[in-house]
């Protein structure tokens, strides 16, 4: 019975709405100088992904440097206006200043109100330290008290004008290309504008009775824990900062901490370790399931809903800390976009898209509508298509589209792999040989290899595609096999293709898991690179990962298949089990859906939802496997690993917890780019047993002689 109702609430999670998760905020679309979809709107700091104050300012800087091309334009009164005066737009003011731009920096609130709302005396570090700055905004390692009288002396230094406790109502962009900033005292005329105005001016709200009633009681960040002594404190939430509150308030109130989740799902494993021990000593209450009604004038109604009951707590002061919500009427209103916001022209390019790659494959396997389309007799009577005839000899006309299919596949992963390799090999050796694996396997098998084969053996060249693509990714490896082939020819593919399936992939993943998807396969070097530029929309969170059980049974269907069409049709392929496989699985599930997907959900949905042989894969190295990739405790929770990671693994959850992850825990592939994103080098491959190994050798090794 406990299983059953296991299986239906799984099913239920499947199309369930997706509840928000830490590691996956939502963020408008903002290309890497700050720019926008909105000429002269930039965007810079927490907005823009920014987790660290050295990033930030990096950011401010560069968006001021970008919007300095736009000066002059509509005889604006400022060159550049900045909304929020935190890190990054600091940072753009005082490079604006150097470039000799006329700008005026805003905020809601003070001066950089987000530093200032830390807690007092909280030490903001450097990091990543190996990364100098790059902004002339004074900053290093300090407490947040120093930062800011730094700061305040820089500002009247340099002139740097600042309103404020002026909040911005609204962006609006003139037929001139002039921007108005409207505030709630008046508008500014610029030829630029800066957005980082950040989440933390707009926490979350419970929305229950009292929260407007008394304001005064209900505060969302602790800015000086030692201002409130010997009260009842009521914190609603579970995560972090939550937990970090109740920590530091604790020694003198009596704190009562309550959050909707059954446990701890959120809290770093550190921050769980001290409250459960503030809690064993009895100085913290913590409440699981527990959600808030009402906020009276000195207490709180909670809902217990486990058991169906309501409770009251006193509550002097009322923490609400479930995190914090983008301004999104704000930055709909200027014109901004979020990151995989579905709108009608979104459904429309996902129709066009698949539309588009539904008539390429077609084309390319002679299915509906092209199934009686003579692509030899087309192609022949124009000049433009005719030399594709040509090359290679051999190739039959029949086979014509989809041999010049490969041509252009290879194309397209070079053309688009040699920027993704720039852009993560920069500053990581590992993604350079990433890369190069890719591009050297898919030009020398799927386009040399297969070119020679074509000369060699035209009526088998096709066949060469499984010397490197193993049953069942290539699905035809055992099929099609009669009586009067070459039996050289026929044992040599079949033998290899079991040996490639059977004992070189098996031993393959026991040191390197599913490297093979991100350094030889065909199918996830165009993921990789025609889909990295869309590697970040990759569906995210718990609904998605759950819908992950459709590899297994497809990778149980492809083995199956196998068995029935070799042993019961002697490898003859033209069987009912050979055409449902190849026109579902082939056809529209490898090649038509993820290829017109891309631009949408990300490169990896065939390979995380579909393909057997990944799946085949991540069976062998959950049981054998021994590479993983570990976590140290410096994780700052930016999210930048779990943002990244194409087939949707919340990296983030095991790093803020320093936990190690495999294919045990989770669908990694070991593309490492998560280990290259990390500004704070949390995350590292490691193969288990390697330290004790190297325990033993250093155990076994002779002991160094005294010279003596």
């Amino acid at each position: 019975m406990a299983t059953i109702s296991s299986l239906l609430e799984s099913a239920r999670l499947l199309v369930r709405a997706k509840r928000p998760e830490p590691s996956y905020p939502a963020r408008p679309v903002v290309k890497p100088d700050g720019s926008t979809r909105v000429p002269g709107l930039y965007v810079a700091g927490e907005l823009a992904g920014a987790a660290l104050i050295k990033t930030s300012l990096h950011q401010g800087a560069d968006a001021a440097e970008a919007a300095a091309s736009r000066k002059g334009i509509g005889n604006a009164e400022w060159d550049l206006v900045v909304c929020g005066t935190g890190a990054a737009g600091y940072a753009a003011l005082v490079r604006a200043h150097e470039l000799g731009l006329r700008a005026i920096g805003i905020d809601a609130g003070r001066f950089a109100q987000s530093i200032h709302s830390f807690t007092r005396g909280k030490i903001l570090y450097a990091e990543p330290l190996e990364e100098p700055l790059r902004s002339s905004a004074w900053f290093e390692e300090c407490p947040k008290e120093v930062l800011l009288e730094r700061w305040d002396e820089q500002r009247r230094r340099l002139g740097i004008d600042v309103r404020e406790f002026e909040p911005v109502r609204d962006v609006r962009r003139g037929k001139d290309g002039a921007l108005t900033v409207e505030t709630i005292r008046g508008q500014y005329r610029a030829a630029a504008v800066l957005i980082a105005i950040g989440k933390s001016g707009h926490p979350r709200k419970a929305g229950v009775p009292g929260e407007e009633h008394f304001p005064a009681r209900v505060l969302h960040r602790l800015s000086d824990p030692e201002a409130l002594q010997n009260q009842d404190v009521f914190i609603y939430g579970g995560g972090d900062t939550a937990v970090e509150a109740a920590l530091a308030l604790a020694p003198h109130n009596r704190v009562t901490l309550a959050t909707i989740n059954p446990g701890w799902l959120r809290p770093n494993r550190r921050n769980i370790e001290k409250i459960e021990a503030e809690r064993a000593r009895g100085r913290v209450q913590v409440l699981f399931d527990t959600r808030l009604l009402a906020i009276g004038e000195h207490t709180v109604t909670l809902e217990d809903q486990k058991a169906g009951r309501a409770i009251k707590k006193p509550a002097a002061t009322v923490f609400e800390m479930i995190g914090a919500d983008l301004p999104r009427d704000f930055l709909k209103r200027v014109g901004l976009k979020l990151e995989g916001e579905w709108s009608p022209l979104r459904w429309l390019g996902l129709v066009g898209a698949l539309l588009l790659t539904f008539s390429i494959y077609s084309l390319k396997a002679h299915h509906w509508p092209f199934a009686g389309f003579d692509f030899a007799a087309w192609a022949a009577g124009h000049p433009l298509f005719r030399w594709m005839l040509q090359v290679p000899k051999g190739v039959s006309p029949a086979d014509v589209p989809a041999f010049w299919y490969t041509v252009l596949y290879t194309l397209f992963v070079v053309g688009f792999g040699l920027p993704a390799a720039r852009r993560w090999g920069k500053h990581d050796s590992y993604q350079r040989w990433r890369y190069a694996s890719y591009l050297s396997f898919q030009v020398g098998f799927f386009l040399i290899v297969n070119f020679g084969l074509a000369r060699l053996m035209p009526k088998y060249y096709w066949r060469g595609w499984g010397l490197y693509q193993p049953f069942p990714l290539f699905y035809n490896t055992f099929f099609w096999w009669y009586p009067g082939d070459p039996a050289t020819i026929k044992w040599f593919f079949i033998g290899f293709g079991l040996l490639l399936t059977f004992v070189i992939i098996p031993l393959f993943v026991r040191r390197h898991g599913m490297r093979f998807c991100t350094w030889i396969c065909g199918c996830g070097a165009m993921a990789e690179t025609f889909g990295d530029r869309w590697r970040h929309l990759a569906p995210k969170g718990r609904r998605s990962r759950l819908w992950e059980f459709q590899g297994p049974l497809i990778a149980l269907w492809a083995f199956a298949s196998m068995m029935v069409i070799v042993f019961a049709y002697h490898s003859d392929g033209g069987n009912g089990s050979w055409r449902w496989y190849s026109y579902l699985v082939d056809f529209w599930l490898v090649a038509v859906l993820p290829m017109g997907f891309y631009p949408f959900f990300g490169g990896k949905v065939w390979c995380r939802y579909w393909c057997p042989l990944a799946h085949y894969m991540k069976g062998l190295s959950r049981l054998f496997g021994k590479l993983e990739i570990q976590a140290n405790d410096h994780c700052i929770q930016c999210g930048e690993c779990s943002r990244y990671c194409q087939v949707g693994v919340d990296v983030m959850a095991f790093a803020r917890n320093g936990e190690s992850f495999d294919n045990t825990n989770s669908s990694c592939i070991h593309c490492g780019i998560c280990i290259t994103v990390c500004p704070m080098d949390v995350l590292s491959f490691h193969v288990k047993g390697q330290e004790q190994k190297q325990l033993v050798q250093i155990a076994n090794a002779e002991p160094v002689k005294s010279r003596g």
